[in-house]
C-alpha cells in the first residue's frame, strides 16, 4: 500500500475476532515491508477492544529459586 492509501478516509468495520485473525493471517503471506505499517495498525485498533483474561482465579507464585 501506497502513504496515499494508507492516510485515505478512514472507515469503520466491524469483524468477528476470527475473521480479523483470518486477515492478519493472510496478511502474513506478504511481504513484511508491504504489509507491515497495515498490520500495525490492525493491531492498534484491536488491542484495546480485545477482552481481558479474568485473573482473579490466578494464584500468584514465586519462582522456585526465590528463596
Amino acid at each position: 500500500m501506497t502513504d496515499q492509501e494508507l492516510n485515505a478516509t478512514p472507515i469503520k468495520l466491524e469483524l468477528p475476532l476470527g475473521a480479523v485473525n483470518f486477515v492478519l493471517a493472510a496478511l502474513a503471506k506478504a511481504p513484511y515491508e508491504q504489509v507491515a505499517d497495515l498490520v500495525q495498525a490492525i493491531r492498534e485498533q484491536a488491542t484495546p477492544q480485545l477482552p481481558m483474561p479474568d485473573m482473579s482465579n490466578e494464584v500468584a507464585q514465586a519462582p522456585a529459586d526465590a528463596a
